[in-house]
């Protein structure tokens, strides 16, 4: 018994230790995708703590290229995929939860040179769903530095969203690595009154307010939900040469603020520890922010606060709020925040109108209008150019019949929105996201054709010739009176062709090289036969010719007689 004592005693203790080690893990749970795209084989980032994985889950399209690795890069840009095909666009299908906030990130890095670098010139565009997302352009060498987007999205409804490479100008569209991680569901602006869904955020920079000039860019395990902090230093933020008397404090033993557990998930955007333990002081703090992105006027920003200054006294903690002004190239902003509890604070600014300085830049402002103190604490910084989410996807119908011919067919490697934010190579729409051109010419297509086409009402022209299609003609196609145009050309279709296709007004049919074909039950022409028109034109045209030269001859020939040489 007293045996058995022990071993439980024992048992009790080490589920006791493991449970604190992993009480103080990092938190994977938010890591819900690590893609990295043209690897060949998963593995896992032992200093990140980030499983990867290969893209072949999420693709069927594209080639895997991996590079030579060599030292100073991420693991994941010595691969990539590269979309040599010159279709329209190639989608990866990526799975999320409905009803939940996202963040999306997504690296390109063309390479140094060598046979498995990314040929240049490329330019491609990158769409999420049906928004545009950013466009990427690479000329020469000097251009091949490593580019990361980031954004922000609501999932509302979604199962899957697709990230789409949209085919440029230029070259072979490609893609490094793709990370989606999940962020409280009202943070950021998604739960303000005046910013509600749909809205798609991109990242335009997050900073760490506070470094020092050897800090580094720092993400998972120091954030959980693994946002990038890039320390705010020189050159790109030039104020922090300290001239205006402003300063860095750092308070590394701060330990009041412990957002790990739990996280509530209610209105915060929940920024690290990392981030807090440290700011920038002044009386007066104003920075500039560069624009990148002219196609939005729109920007929100976040700001970060927390009282660490270890000499603020009682009193001047058990003062009323503190109001805070703040500007973002815009309107002045005044906001009243508690900091007497030192514990974290923020909140969220949306600029409506971005109005630049005469050097077009951006001027950021943060200072106390009221309370106790003279200087004021900014631990982090936030900015995204906002966008209107793109709702238009075609029309649910035509959508689902074009699912069923992709099946019908074999043409599953298509995906995102047939028509979104360009349409699939082999389909047109009109402006009302309604399927208007069926373009299937020499697509190796075999099997009948689809009695569903007929149920896109909309269509004006169907090319379905130079396949291996058998069976009858649909009668069914003579309903879309919209119809101008149906190629049936070179298939082996049988049986004769339904009158009413056949007596369709302002329909041009072509039906040639279809043996088994009959029309009122004779046998089709293997090829039609040339028009008498088409034919005899030709034939004038050099009778005309044939004339005009015997004038002219006899004509030469009657001077030449006539006239004497001298």
């Amino acid at each position: 018994m007293e045996k058995r004592g022990s071993y439980s005693l024992l048992l009790v203790f080490c589920i006791y230790v493991l449970t604190a080690i992993n009480a103080q893990q990092p938190d994977p749970r938010f890591l819900v995708l690590s893609i990295d795209c043209g690897a060949a084989s998963p593995y896992n980032d032992s200093t990140l703590g980030i499983k990867w994985q290969t893209d072949k889950n999420y693709i069927t399209t594209g080639t895997s290229v991996q590079m030579k690795e060599g030292t100073g890069l991420l693991k994941q840009l010595y691969s990539y995929r590269s979309f040599t095909s010159g279709r329209s666009k190639d989608c990866y299908t990526l799975k999320v939860n409905t009803d939940t906030t996202y963040l999306l990130r997504v690296r390109l890095f063309p390479g140094s040179g060598g046979s498995s670098s990314v040929a240049l010139p490329v330019d491609f565009s990158v769409s999420v769903n049906s928004n545009h997302w950013f466009n990427y352009s690479a000329v020469t060498g000097k251009d091949s530095s490593e580019v990361l987007q980031e954004s922000i999205f609501y999932s509302f409804q979604m199962e899957e969203v697709y990230l789409c490479l949209l085919k440029g100008e230029r070259g072979a569209p490609f893609i490094n690595s793709i990370e989606l991680r999940i962020l409280p569901k009202t943070s950021y602006v998604f739960s303000k009154s005046t910013l509600e869904p749909p809205k798609f955020l991109v990242l335009g920079d997050r900073l760490n307010m506070g470094a020092k000039s050897t800090d580094q860019p720092f993400r998972f395990p120091n954030d959980d939900f693994d946002r990038i902090w890039w320390p705010a230093l020189p050159p790109k933020y030039p104020p922090y040469s300290r001239a205006d008397g402003s300063s860095i404090l750092s308070n590394l033993t701060f330990d009041n603020y412990d957002p790990d557990y739990p996280y509530d998930f209610t209105n915060e955007n929940w920024p690290p520890t990392k981030t807090l333990i440290d700011a920038w002081v002044g009386s007066d703090l104003s920075f500039n922010i560069t624009r990148e992105r002219n196609d939005t006027n729109r920007i929100v920003g976040s700001f970060y606060f927390m009282e660490i200054r270890p000499n603020v006294n009682a009193t001047e903690l058990d003062s009323d709020n503190e109001v805070i002004y703040e500007n973002i190239g815009g309107p002045d902003d005044y906001n009243s925040l508690p900091l007497f509890d030192r514990s974290e604070q923020s909140f969220d600014l949306l600029v409506p109108t971005i109005e630049e300085n005469a050097n077009g830049l951006i001027n950021v402002n943060v200072s106390f209008y009221s309370g106790p103190f003279t200087k004021i604490l900014l631990n982090g910084f936030e900015y995204y150019y906002v966008y209107e989410v793109n709702i238009n996807a075609t029309y649910s119908s035509d959508r689902d019949i074009l699912e069923s011919i992709k099946a019908n067919f074999d043409l599953g490697d298509w995906k995102g929105d047939p028509c979104y934010p360009v349409a699939w190579d082999w389909v047109t729409c009109d402006s009302g996201s309604r399927i208007q051109t069926l373009n299937l010419t020499g697509m190796k297509l075999s099997g009948p054709i689809p009695e569903n086409i007929s149920s896109l009402p909309e269509l004006t022209e169907i090319y379905l010739d130079n396949n291996n299609l058998s069976g009858i003609i649909p009668e069914s196609l003579a309903s879309l009176t919209k119809l101008t145009i149906l190629a049936l050309d070179n298939n082996q279709l049988t049986g004769d062709i339904p009158t009413q296709l056949l007596n369709m007004p302002g329909l041009k049919l072509t039906f040639s090289g279809n043996p088994g074909l009959t029309r009122g039950g004779t046998k089709v022409p293997a090829s039609p036969a040339p028009s008498p028109a088409a034919s005899s034109a030709p034939i004038r045209s050099s009778l005309k010719s044939d004339v005009a030269l015997y004038r002219t001859m006899l004509l030469f020939l009657t001077i030449w007689v006539l006239v004497p040489f001298r």
